[in-house]
């Protein structure tokens, strides 16, 4: 219960109207109030009291207040390349430690990813007699057969060729979409990265070409595209491992397998080449083509660097009007990305429901007419099922126009894999919601970098040798706390084969989380009584 009220305490800064904060704030304090009727001791009654006395409180000081205004860290805007700047960026000096931990971090699948310097040059993509760049790396496409070049076309041969019969006119690799954008995975098991794909393509406004501008290279600042490469050199600045990153690759794609594609691509624009290089670049980090899949949210943070926040919607603690209260503005300014996420379905159940099991879906808009609330959702897969209770409308329903939907307005989408659905039945139908935050919205940063050494034998409840820190704001506010554990070769071949020793398994595959307390900056020995944990 503490938990909902710390949560409606942080909403109170960024609420956009008056009304909202002090409904934040009575919120709270109810929450409070329930919290103190559950302590088991008088000095845990006692502190959440003085808690609950200050909320009230502050919903007494803001009444008086004339004209509200949010926070200024919250108020929503889409970023733009002249807000890059606001960014904010950590200022803290790194140790010697935390430097080696960093580099350390660059060796991943015996490749080298080093820390982002600045950007390239013009000339890293320039031919001036005519050569053509090839990576010398390898990257899998499959763990079950052995690549070799002929594996690999250049786009002018996958377009002109492979993927066209003989009546067909002949499409040239661009980077400028003709049509709305559609994109699709096919064969490829990385349906979390086309859905990431497919959600920052949605932005409002088009704005997606602003996201790929500090992330693509070459790319056209005129334009507002990336640009095609002279020498087929791509160059992508991603975000894991502790920091940002510099990671190369060449513009050959895997060869079509039974006419099949190995690689995202756009139904609507079938020379879009963009996108499949950005998923290459990132399963070139992830361990190549066999990449067994994600989640959405960690997929976003290391191509875009929003930071990620997961929702788990079967939580018995998730309030869902506040929670959309909190992603519909902001999804409609552009300040949030969101997808989501199924559980574990067995056949039956995919077939009744028209759902794929443990699969990411992207959300293309989200919409609001009076009491119903909507969510437009896109399967990424090339031959998408789609859901059933979009077929089950009446026509009344279906075929009806909703003004307030703009382009929008019919719940039923042509586009394949494309549907509406109602937010209660996302809520019970999905497991998952992933949101990815603009990092603009946010005033300060700080990074840290561990590590840590799991002990052989673990006390259950014991945090004597767990990795501790102490947070304090003299100003107060809501503080953010973002846990990310470094990509390794191992847990890559973990997942790939499972064949790897059980206590090297346990180590890179086991699960983290964070735990809170209000111990007034002292090390924490047990795990009793925190005020918030993880999962």
């Amino acid at each position: 219960m503490e938990n909902r009220a710390l949560e409606a305490e942080g909403r109170i800064s960024s609420s956009r109207t008056k009304e909202d904060a002090l409904a934040n704030a009575i919120s709270a304090a109810e929450c409070y109030m329930k919290a103190i009727k559950l302590a088991n001791s008088s000095s845990e009654r006692a502190r959440l009291k003085e808690k609950c006395l200050n909320i009230l409180a502050r919903a007494e000081e803001i009444k008086k207040i004339e004209q509200w205004q949010p926070a200024m860290g919250h108020i929503g805007a889409v970023i733009t390349p002249s807000e890059i700047s606001r960014v904010p960026q950590s200022r803290r000096q790194l140790s010697t430690r935390e430097e080696v931990i960093l580099l350390e971090g660059s060796k991943l699948h015996g490749l080298i990813f080093p820390p982002w310097n600045s950007e390239p040059d013009e000339q890293e993509f320039a031919a001036p007699k005519g050569e053509v760049y090839t990576d010398p790396s390898k990257i899998n496409i499959s763990n079950t057969h052995a690549d070799d070049p002929g594996d690999w076309r250049r786009p002018w041969d996958l377009l002109g060729n492979e993927l066209q019969d003989a009546s067909a006119i002949r499409e040239e690799p661009t980077m400028q979409a003709a049509a709305d954008i559609d994109l699709v995975q096919d064969v490829t098991a990385d349906c979390s990265v086309v859905a990431s794909l497919c959600a920052a393509v949605a932005r409002p406004g088009g704005t997606y070409g602003k996201l790929l501008e500090r992330i693509f290279y070459p790319y056209d600042k005129s334009r507002g595209i990336p640009e095609m490469s002279k020498n087929g050199k791509y160059i992508f600045r991603l975000h894991f491992n502790g920091c940002f990153r510099k990671v190369v690759i060449d513009d050959r794609l895997p060869a079509p397998r039974s006419w099949r594609r190995l690689y995202v691509f756009d139904r609507q624009n079938p020379g879009l080449l963009w996108p499949a290089l950005l998923e290459k670049a990132y399963l070139k980090v992830r361990g190549g083509y066999d990449f067994p899949g994600s989640n959405s949210g960690t997929d976003l943070w290391v191509i875009t660097s929003w930071i990620p926040e997961q929702i788990f919607l079967q939580s018995d603690e998730l309030q869902p009007n506040n929670l959309w209260g909190r992603i519909l503005n902001a999804f409609a300014f552009g300040d949030v990305m969101v997808t989501l996420g199924t559980g574990r379905l067995n056949n039956s159940e995919e077939e009744a429901l028209g759902l794929a099991g443990e699969h990411d879906y992207a959300v293309l808009d989200i919409k609001e007419n009076g009491a119903e609330k909507l969510f437009l959702l896109k399967n990424p897969w090339c031959d998408a099922m789609v859901w059933k209770g979009a077929e089950n409308q009446t026509p009344s329903d279906s075929d009806k126009e909703v003004p307030e939907y703009g382009n929008a307005a019919p719940k039923a989408s042509t586009n394949p894999g494309t549907f509406w659905m109602s937010y209660p039945e996302v809520m019970r139908n999905f497991d998952s919601l992933y949101l990815n935050w603009n990092p603009g919205l946010f005033t300060h940063r700080q990074d840290h970098h561990f590590n840590w050494t799991i002990p052989t034998t673990m006390s259950p409840g014991c945090f004597v040798h767990n990795p501790q820190y102490s947070v304090q704001s003299d100003v107060g506010g809501t503080v953010w706390i973002l846990l990310s554990r470094h990509f390794t070769t191992e847990e890559h071949n973990y997942r790939a084969s499972s064949v790897l020793p059980s206590s090297t398994a346990s180590n890179s595959h086991g699960f983290i989380s964070l735990y809170i307390f209000d111990a007034g900056g002292q090390r924490i020995h047990l795990s009793d009584n925190p005020l918030s944990r993880g999962p």
